[in-house]
């Protein structure tokens, strides 16, 4: 009778025992389901996201060859510019000695009387030839060449505007591809989206990549602050606020979100359309940013120039360079003096403007092209340079303003100048409209190297009489010129962190699909532990993830950054093509938007995420203020030489551009 019973016991044990087992191999089998798909999830929106990103890093890198290439033309239309005006100044020496008077006196009273100009002309007679074959090959050149290389730069920066709508298309579609290669092969099939809330996302980085301050800022914190209020519930400053947000981690998080600085809380462009003719969100010129596009390119190039364009020197005659420094006490000197005598050959070419042109009479933007000097004179130059340091205890050392002067005299050799400008009346007319000796000598040098240095005071003053500052336009002025470019450049938050704006992409699966054991479809459990951590019946834009079911569902983000080579120290530009991808935390702000807290639909203005309705947006924003101001650039800039034949191309390219991307992202959405 007692065996029975431990028999029985026995039994019921065993029973319980394999419910348990039975219960944990549920449990075990439920998580691994969970934990299976949770990973295919989570990889496809990592991949998906890194995609995007590293298609746009592609598209930065692009933007920075065709800089490069953008630069290097321009830098080559200087080159030709210094060789006319360098070649002309050797060339016209016969003119210069034949006319300056100390040059016609005899230097012997028996016949033939040769004269001063006498010798220096046999002597100079090398440089003569030299000037006449430079001036028979640049010439030419000179009034061909700019118009075209000046016009491709032209057409090269249209070409960076349709890629970057390409590009856009590229990401749009890429996402799908990319989760659609992450489906699992089972039975019934697997079902892995992109959500709709990934194509709005992907607008709102678009937007703060290229127009930032089209974004609401003003929408957006108000929602934030309803998700997350601060401290006693008040409202964060307007974005015009100098002092921002109170919290410095609210700070963080909505400058990392808008790319711009921490505590600025005014959204930063990435990628800044350098452009004469800039379009503000209200459809008209900008002339403050035009201004200052011009005045950032017009830096670029110069500081790019080599030292045959900035500061040509090729001197003749001896030279002293001496560097004393003195020591009185808690006083350091230190004394620069440098003496020339001989022939001294100067000059120099930079990209300017001429602020008297009759051309742009009431335009506030700047119209720039290249100018080229060169002087020739015999005399004497020199050169002070002062450097004072004063030292006191305690309160450390100072370092004064260095003082820089020279002086020197000389009689004219010969001297020469080319213009290239866009059109007639932008040309410089006089000496002092380039600069003078006194300037150069007292205040501030000149663009053009040593071309305006005291010794070439003589040159300068007789080059007037002689008319070689732009009043000869048949011999000293090319036209043509198609002005500043339009390229992209790192908006100044951008070049601090080397980071783009954040690429974030949303996927999820329907419930239905995962085929756990309290599965609604497998058990028709409502409220099981799978329902309650998948579940988005609480997320007020359901619409965003699909809005037909329950749905496990996550964010991914990525972001691009300047990685220069290891041992090179450079910071971030959009000239290098250093540009990589890579996953990153999705930011605090995505997240609210995700969880429904913040209504994106509302900050964008948008009725919803249709696939209609998002392109629509992408295309009024991107053609009104991205390609259609290309475009017209383009048009408007292009010579007649080759207009005839590039308008029906650009137009074409345009019209095909933008359909073509407007079918594969209605596709890529459907």
């Amino acid at each position: 009778m007692k065996l029975k019973r431990q028999n029985g016991q026995a039994m019921v044990f065993g029973l319980l025992f394999m419910g348990i087992i039975a219960l944990g191999m549920i449990l075990l089998f439920n998580q691994g389901i969970l934990t299976r798909d949770r990973v295919q999830v989570e990889n496809a929106a990592d991949a998906a996201a890194y995609s995007q990103a590293k298609l746009f890093a592609r598209h930065q890198n692009l933007i920075a060859y065709t800089n490069r290439a953008i630069v290097a033309n321009e830098l080559s239309v200087g080159q030709v510019v210094a060789l006319a005006s360098w070649g002309k100044r050797y060339a016209n020496i016969p003119r210069w000695i034949n006319s300056f008077p100390v040059y016609q006196l005899p230097i012997a009273i028996i016949i033939p009387r040769p004269t001063i100009g006498d010798v220096v002309g046999m002597a100079t007679l090398p440089w003569q030839i030299l000037g006449i074959g430079a001036r028979f090959v640049s010439l030419p050149v000179v009034n061909v060449y700019p118009q075209v290389v000046s016009s491709f730069n032209t057409i090269m920066g249209f070409f960076q505007k349709a890629f970057a709508i390409a590009t856009f298309e590229a990401q749009t579609r890429i996402a799908g591809d990319v989760v659609g290669r992450h489906t699992m092969d089972k039975p019934g099939g697997d079902t892995l989206e992109v959500a709709p809330l990934s194509t709005a996302l992907l607008i709102q980085n678009f937007i703060l990549t290229y127009f930032a301050d089209m974004l609401p800022v003003q929408d957006l914190l108000t929602q934030l602050v309803a998700s997350e209020p601060g401290p006693g519930g008040s409202l964060p400053a307007s974005p015009n606020d100098s002092e921002g947000l109170e919290e410095p981690d609210d700070q963080g998080f909505l400058a990392d979100f808008l790319g711009s600085k921490t505590g600025d809380l005014v959204p930063s462009s990435m990628l800044v359309n350098i452009a004469p003719e800039m379009h503000s969100k209200s459809g008209t010129p900008n002339d403050i940013d035009s201004r200052n596009a011009a005045r950032q390119y017009a830096a670029l190039v110069n500081a790019q120039r080599n030292p045959w364009l900035s500061q040509r020197d090729f001197n003749f005659g001896p030279s002293l360079d001496l560097s004393l420094n003195f020591s009185l006490g808690f006083i350091e000197i230190k004394l620069n003096l440098s003496a020339f005598v001989g022939v001294g050959n100067e000059g120099g070419t930079a990209y300017v403007y001429n602020p008297l042109s009759t051309s742009a009479v009431g335009s506030k933007t700047p119209v720039y092209g290249w100018a080229s000097v060169d002087h020739s004179s015999i005399g004497f130059q020199i050169d002070v340079g002062l450097e004072i340091r004063i030292c006191l205890p305690v309160l450390g050392c100072v370092d004064v303003p260095p003082l820089q002067f020279g002086f020197g005299m000389g009689i004219p050799l010969g001297g020469a100048t080319h213009q290239l400008v866009t059109n007639v009346g932008d040309e410089k007319l006089f000496g002092p409209q380039w600069g003078t000796p006194v300037e150069a000598g007292l205040i501030s040098k000149t663009p053009y190297g040593d071309a305006m240095d005291p010794i070439h005071a003589a040159t300068w003053a007789w080059g007037n009489v002689l008319s070689i500052y732009g009043l000869n336009r048949a011999e000293d002025v090319t036209n043509g010129y198609s002005g500043s470019p339009s390229f992209f450049a790192l908006g100044g938050a951008h070049s601090e962190s080397g980071r783009s704006k954040e690429f974030t992409v949303a996927v999820s699966k329907p419930l239905q699909a995962i085929r756990t054991s309290d599965n609604p479809d497998a058990l028709n459990i409502r409220q099981g532990r799978f329902a309650l951590e998948t579940d988005t019946r609480d997320n007020p834009m359901d619409f965003a993830w699909g809005g037909d079911s329950e749905r496990m569902m996550t964010v991914s983000s990525a972001e691009t950054y300047f990685a220069a080579p290891s041992g090179r120290d450079e910071s971030p530009n959009q000239y290098s093509p250093w540009w990589d991808a890579r996953l990153r935390e999705p930011s605090k702000v995505v997240q609210l938007i995700a969880s429904g807290e913040i209504d994106l639909s509302e900050v964008l203005g948008l009725p919803d995420f249709g696939p209609a309705t998002v392109v629509g947006l992408l295309f009024d924003v991107s053609t009104d203020y991205l390609i259609m101001p290309g475009v017209d650039r383009a048009l408007e800039k292009l010579p007649p030489v080759i207009s005839p034949v590039a308008k029906p191309v650009i137009n074409q390219i345009s019209e095909n551009v933008l359909d073509q991307v407007k079918s594969g992202m209605l596709d890529a959405l459907q």
